[in-house]
């Protein structure tokens, strides 16, 4: 069993991972990171060519993986990473789902569908169907760590709709896998990694990406990995932005807000905005119940 104390090394002996779209860049150094640390990983990555470099680099450092070339797109390719750990490791106790195509597409008025059912399929829906094969495992032992790679991008920003949609839905996907797993060990969190990949060459703002590329290689997103995916994971349910070095956490809050009671009307609400959007007394949501906390007395529902 792995334990740790302030100052012990995290390590992960006896653990075997997974790691989706390890082939490169982020990926690749999390996946690294884990092998270093005594885990058995399962580098997941559809080119062969990428899969089988990152294994071997592993094994190079004599660590011990495994290549899969699956996709995580279909219910099908999904079942089938969660087969290869069970098949060639006999287990699995960490998932961290980092397989995604595309990145910032342009203004929304001349972005395709096609375009936006492939981020969402892969980010989103990857995620969702890599994590659905791995649940019954982790719930049968009690015992799992996940970690599903979002973005900054999931608050919103310009040029990147179809992305920051799918990296939002993964902050629900998170919170509500954190709540249920809350009772079999399962601790399920979402790291917002600024690292310079493929995704950020793709910012359609120039002075973004050299900074970038200057600042924040993506080696400096694994430390918050390997805490979130440790046995010793201090949070579920929350997000993790992280690079260069920092790390911090981002949340949502609910204001206090106005009520009119039953005799509300948009007059009387827009009259009273400034109380709608006043923080003063906000409080962290963890769950979407949390706002129910602000009403008072009995609240009036029709029928």
């Amino acid at each position: 069993m792995n334990t740790a104390r302030s100052g012990d090394e995290l390590r992960f002996d006896g653990r075997i991972a997974i790691v989706t779209g390890a082939g490169r860049g982020l990926g690749r150094e999390h996946a690294l990171a884990l092998a270093a640390r005594g885990a058995s990983v399962v580098v997941n990555d559809v080119s062969a060519e990428r899969a089988r470099a990152t294994t071997n680099e592993i094994t190079a450092r004599g660590g011990v993986a495994v290549a899969d070339t699956n996709t995580v797109a279909t219910p099908e390719g999904a079942a089938a990473i969660v087969g290869t750990s069970l098949d060639t490791f006999g287990g699995l106790h960490v998932v961290l789902n980092n397989a995604g195509r595309g990145g910032p597409t342009g203004p929304f008025e001349s972005s395709s569908l096609d375009t936006m059912e492939t981020i969402v399929r892969t980010h989103l829906m990857g995620t969702y169907l890599v994590c659905h094969a791995a649940w019954p495992v982790m719930q049968a032992q009690r015992y799992g760590r996940i970690l599903n790679t979002a973005s900054s991008a999931a608050i919103g920003n310009s040029g990147m709709a179809a992305y920051s949609m799918a990296k939002s839905g993964l902050l629900g996907l998170t919170r509500s896998l954190a709540i249920e797993g809350a009772d079999h060990d399962i601790k399920v969190n979402a790291l917002m990694p600024i690292g310079y990949t493929r995704a950020a060459a793709l910012n359609p703002n120039p002075d973004t990406r050299a900074w970038m590329e200057q600042h924040f290689p993506a080696h400096l997103c694994t430390a918050a990995a390997v805490v979130l995916l440790h046995e010793c994971a201090p949070a579920s349910g929350d997000f993790f932005p992280t690079g260069a070095g920092r790390t911090a956490l981002i949340g949502s809050i609910t204001t206090p807000g106005w009520n009119g009671g039953p005799t509300t009307d948009a007059e009387g609400l827009l009259a009273h905005w400034d109380e709608v959007t006043d923080s003063a007394g906000a409080a962290w949501m963890r769950h979407s119940r949390d706002d129910l906390g602000f009403y008072t007395g009995d609240a009036a529902f029709p029928g």
